[in-house]
């Protein structure tokens, strides 16, 4: 089966980067931000702390920033290099679903069926070059099944890289240090023995795996904020106003059906949820695959239910149902079933890939095609000249992107770089990039991201701000990324 996993890897990767080099990569303040993290690294200035989770306190592993420093490093900065690797890397998923696929049901064909729903899927497609930090994640969760699996069949060794692969998701998105609570869970359901010595074994791993997050919150005195955060998560807010069960029970459910919807078919909402309560119906005697199918409850109980990533690593259980539902239906409904999920991943692959990762991130209209499109059109409006910029940006005030987009790509591309004219940097990554001016240059742009996620006060305040200190010539929109030429009120 070693020749079908290789060519099912294959075509994952065809398709994840596929859009790639045409600058089809979502890219904002996040992803400019670890960039610089993954230069510095690159350039020597070693890490200990990764980047911050959306709860106060508390931080990811730095494993991510040290993984994308090479490509950072050999790509001259371009975010299409690390882009390729970790579609490299989702594209390698192929192989533990496969695997299970084979172990599960005893079949090669259900195992090769299993490798093609992978490759072509559209969630998968979407993670697969995603620069974030829980991309890399997708591929660790699978093995962490793969390796529980192991444990199960009586090798124990499944259960130290078990631990291992948990920690090392951890590391890539903190919520996950779950899966470690998961294993005594899945030992325990499945009533497999263990010593005491190897228990202990795996109580070392972890520890040992644990130790970078205790180092850098030793270094920057972050316990406080670690205890803060994680009460944070456990909280079930104020008690007058929190959701009620109804509300979360029905969350839950859109959530799970999102699973099937992205992975078999993104065209169609309501067959997707179909699929998925057509392929439950049937696992009744698959407990293990329920397991991978439920495994991130805990997200949902303890507050993470509107999380964009709480599905992650989902998709191997998903696909093991789909399998198992394939291998009970009758043949003619069987070619139908796969028929409908190859058209409806293919189609929205070529529609939605031009566009970047639509179902990660927010606001959409960030995409690195765009953004080079527009730094371009400033060179070319400046022909030569100095030139200011400003910008209104999500975060607010914060320059991390262009900072990060004109030092690499428009001063290689033209040799210079304009001055900014927007507030203070200091503090935040690429502060001293771009040279800080107070007054706009002959030639002056504004630069407007999406309105998605800025307050509408705040929003009208910077546009006024700016209309104080220069008029507008012309106006080019790239989706809802805007750029506006722009001249000092004194011409």
């Amino acid at each position: 089966m070693t020749k079908q996993i290789v060519f099912f890897i294959l075509l994952a990767l065809a398709l994840r980067i596929l859009f790639i080099f045409q600058g089809a990569l979502s890219f904002h303040y996040d992803m400019a931000r670890d960039a610089y993290a993954a230069k510095q690294i690159w350039q020597g200035d070693l890490k200990i702390q990764g980047p911050p989770t959306s709860t106060p306190g508390l931080y990811h592993g730095p494993l991510y920033y040290y993984l994308l420093a090479p490509f950072y490093g050999w790509g001259g900065g371009d975010p299409r290099v690390p882009a390729f690797f970790l579609a490299f890397l989702n594209s390698l998923t192929v192989i533990p679903i496969m695997l299970l696929a084979k172990d599960l049901f005893k079949s090669t064909k259900l195992a090769l069926l299993g490798g093609f729903l992978f490759a072509i899927s559209f969630e998968s497609f979407q993670y697969g070059p995603w620069l974030s930090n829980p991309s890399p994640a997708y591929l660790t969760v699978a093995l962490f099944f793969v390796f529980l699996r192991s444990w199960q069949k009586g090798k124990i060794s499944g259960l130290y890289l078990a631990t291992v692969a948990a920690l090392v998701s951890a590391q890539f998105q903190f919520f996950l240090i779950y899966l470690l609570f998961l294993i005594p869970v899945f030992g325990y359901l499945f009533k497999i023995k263990t010593y005491f010595k190897q228990k202990f074994i795996a109580i070392f791993i972890t520890l040992f795996g644990l130790s970078p997050f205790f180092i850098a919150a030793l270094k920057f005195h972050t316990f406080q904020n670690i205890t803060g955060g994680f009460l944070s998560i456990a909280t079930a807010g104020q008690i007058d106003f929190r959701s009620q069960f109804s509300e979360l029970a029905l969350n839950y459910l859109d959530k799970f059906s999102e699973i099937f919807i992205y992975n078999f078919f993104p065209t169609n909402v309501f067959l997707g949820g179909l699929l998925a309560l057509a392929s439950l119906i049937f696992l009744k005697k698959q407990k293990i695959i329920l397991f991978f199918l439920f495994f991130n409850l805990p997200i949902f109980i303890f507050g993470g239910h509107s999380n964009t990533y709480a599905n992650l690593g989902l998709v191997v259980g998903a696909i093991l149902a789909v399998l198992n539902l394939t291998a009970t239906i009758p043949k003619s409904t069987k070619i139908l079933l796969i028929f409908l999920i190859i058209s409806s991943n293919l189609f929205a692959i070529f529609k939605n890939g031009p566009l970047g990762q639509i179902i990660l991130v927010i606001p959409n209209d960030m995409v690195l095609k765009s953004e080079l499109k527009l730094i371009d059109e400033t060179y070319q409006k400046a022909a030569g000249q100095p030139f200011s910029i400003n910008t209104l940006t999500l975060p607010l005030w914060t320059n991390t992107t262009w900072n990060y987009l004109y030092s690499w790509y428009g001063q290689k591309k033209y040799g210079y770089a304009p001055k900014f004219l927007g507030h203070n940097q200091v503090g935040l990554p690429g502060a001293n990039d771009l040279e800080k001016i107070d007054q706009p240059l002959e030639k002056t742009f504004f630069i407007i991201e999406p309105h998605v996620g800025i307050p509408d006060d705040i929003f009208n305040l910077e546009i006024g701000a700016e209309d104080s200190k220069t008029d507008l010539i012309e106006e080019t929109k790239y989706g809802d990324l805007k750029l506006q030429f722009r001249k000092p009120k004194n011409e």
